[in-house]
């Protein structure tokens, strides 16, 4: 490579060389006591001026940048302990909540237990039939609770069906809403009687009430203790539709029971 092409290659980087050490002689002490070099220094003190203030405007600059970079940073890292926190402080609210809502089941279920007419124990549900084939509920009681088959479970709503099925400490209650399900009732403003059975959903159908019996809308109907199973004067629900045919023997009635099934939680269950 031949000098000249060398220097028209490089002579951005040898000019700021010049200029760099030119700026070293004039800063030196014995050349700034000189004044005949002043309108040297002058311009080039200038320069050297300008490219030092650049510099330092540049570091400030990024200095700004790296602190506000660094405030982000700890911004973001204190909005996830405060929404850790708050999702703290729901799910202790949760649980508070759920603290308060058994309690007030409970405190019902008590005052139910001292005001009915015949001994009970208290039972927690721990499982659902989850087929569509029967309606059933698995306690929390069994043989060695003193649970039999048979033995009816209420709520202080009124019924839930009756002991099927025990084991050592749990039970499986078949639901009055059942297919299966079959309860001796009676109309308690017109004391007919008739028998009350499971549809498989949330409604009952009450039998075998005459064609010209004055039922209606709205009536009352409760267990007559005829089947020897369920005690007389528990709430079975109330009258939803009557359907009248000329040609039948006796009425066609549903009956919404007074239990709500999907949000049953305990239940007593009645032991003489």
């Amino acid at each position: 490579m031949s000098k000249p092409r060398f220097f028209y290659t490089h002579k951005k980087g040898i000019l700021l060389i010049i200029i760099i050490l030119i700026a070293i002689i004039l800063m030196s002490p014995n050349l700034q006591r000189r004044p005949r070099y002043y309108l040297i220094e002058r311009p080039i003190v200038f320069i050297i001026s300008t490219v030092q203030s650049g510099i330092t405007s540049t570091k400030e600059g990024i200095s700004r940048i790296w602190n506000g970079y660094i405030n982000l940073v700890r911004v973001q890292e204190e909005n996830k302990r405060l929404k850790k926190e708050l999702e703290t402080l729901k799910a202790e609210n949760n649980n508070y909540k759920e603290m308060v809502y058994s309690f007030e089941r409970m405190q019902a279920l008590l005052n139910f237990k001292e005001t009915a007419p015949f001994k009970t124990i208290s039972a927690r549900i721990t499982g659902k039939d989850a087929s569509n084939l029967f309606k059933t509920f698995t306690i929390n009681r069994g043989e060695k609770d003193g649970i039999k088959k048979d033995m009816v479970a209420i709520a202080p709503e009124g019924i839930v069906g009756r002991v099927i099925r025990t084991s050592g400490r749990s039970s499986l209650v078949l639901l009055s809403i059942d297919r299966n399900s079959e309860i001796a009732a009676i109309i308690q403003r017109t004391r007919d009687e008739g028998i009350v059975e499971g549809k498989g959903s949330s409604l009952t159908h009450l039998k075998y009430i005459p064609i010209l019996s004055d039922i209606k809308d709205g009536d009352v109907v409760i267990t007559s203790g005829l089947d020897g199973i369920y005690p007389k004067g528990l709430s079975i629900g109330k009258v939803m539709s009557v359907k009248r045919d000329d040609a039948a023997l006796f009425l066609e009635i549903d009956v919404m029971p007074d239990t709500d099934f999907a949000r049953l939680e305990e239940v007593l269950v009645i032991t003489n």
